[in-house]
């Protein structure tokens, strides 16, 4: 019996079929809509920034004035990130009966299709995880305006999207929220103009609470003087004609934004927390994706870019792709590897409508 080694082609089929469970990616969906894939090694991309001229008075018999230059505009060039992981198919994994098998006998599989098992998990569980690593960068570029690709052996460096210094603050002792005379509010609209009025900045459109934040906030929403009480509208409304009051505010375990209600002018309001707050290193312990203590204001405006550079590989035949994965042999110790790549950049074109606060001690 001859087990086949999968073209990419083939790879990117099971990779890609619809049956197949995906990681949801939550920073990406909300920031970053937009997608590019190059076959460069470096990623670059214009942007211009919005003109404040107004048209000059003119008197109706004297020749038109020229207004119209390319004021503002900026080439940004990044290098992408590159991720590679690789797995073995191991025969001792396809020749020996599984636990599921040998509970129920009437369900044996051949060796060939415990082989295309393992081939399928391995294929989605790399895909996953690069999907895992994509989401991980979005929410980090809107956190900090900046990205710190750690590849290890004190290699790490950091791509830096130029956000203003000035949207990243620390609250000190009696500034955070819950001390004594701190409005809520008031902080929350400071930061909303801060964005608003910052070059390439934009309308905020949504306020996410760590863990530790929202208690603060939840408690001055939900009491009677406090400078959100009464501002935070907790109706869902999933049409014009019905709304749906929310209560007990529950966690998902797969999804960590938790919407908690609109301030006025359509600015949503999410708790972040639960298990997919979360992600594993590869020592096996977890680290927050999003400080607990921290409060994130943030504009779509964003107009985030999930961008994919050249796959440095030449099975890949220089094919743009967001992930490339193969397969081939190793004859001694006998072993079937999986390796799929991807060369990631989340890019947020403008950074300054983004902002960070740490709020808690």
């Amino acid at each position: 019996m001859t087990l086949d080694i999968y073209t990419p082609y083939q790879l990117a089929m099971v990779r890609e079929d619809p049956r197949q469970t995906v990681t949801t990616s939550h920073w990406l969906t909300m920031f970053f809509p937009n997608t590019f894939v190059s076959t460069q090694e470096e990623i670059a991309f214009s942007k211009l920034n919005a003109s404040r001229k107004i048209a000059p008075f003119m008197l109706p018999n004297e020749p038109g004035k020229p207004i119209y230059r390319r004021e503002g505009e900026r080439i940004e060039s990044f290098k992408p990130a590159y991720t590679k992981p690789k797995d073995a198919v191991r025969p001792s994994e396809f020749i020996a009966l599984s636990p599921g098998e040998i509970v129920k006998r009437e369900s044996l599989m051949s060796p060939q299709a415990r082989y295309n098992r393992e081939v399928n998990r391995i294929v989605t569980f790399h895909r996953n995880s690069i999907m895992r690593l994509w989401d991980f960068m979005a929410a980090r570029a809107i956190l900090n305006g900046a990205l710190t690709i750690n590849y290890g052996n004190g290699v790490a460096p950091v791509i830096d999207f130029g956000r203003d210094a000035g949207h990243t603050v620390v609250l000190g002792a009696g500034n955070r929220w819950g001390d004594p005379g701190v409005n809520i509010f008031n902080g929350i609209q400071g930061w909303v103009d801060l964005i608003a009025n910052a070059e390439f900045g934009g309308s905020a459109t949504d306020v996410i609470l760590g863990s530790a934040a929202a208690v603060p906030f939840m408690a001055d929403a939900s009491t009677p003087g406090g400078s959100i009480y009464g501002k935070l509208d907790t109706n869902f409304r999933g049409s014009e004609d019905v709304a749906i009051s929310r209560g007990i505010i529950r966690t998902d375990p797969l999804n960590p934004f938790t919407w908690l209600g609109r301030l006025s002018n359509g600015l949503d309001v999410w708790r972040y927390a639960g298990p997919a707050s979360k992600f594993q290193n590869n020592d096996g312990t977890f680290t927050d994706i999003m400080d607990p203590r921290d409060v994130v204001v943030a504009s779509r405006a964003v107009d985030g870019i999930k961008a994919y550079g050249a796959i440095l590989d030449s099975a890949n035949n220089l094919e743009v792709a967001d992930i490339f994965t193969k397969m081939w042999d190793q004859e001694d110790p006998s072993a079937r590897f999986i390796m799929s790549q991807s060369a990631p950049l989340t890019i947020p074109v403008n950074p300054n409508c983004t902002f960070r606060g740490r709020v808690v001690a």
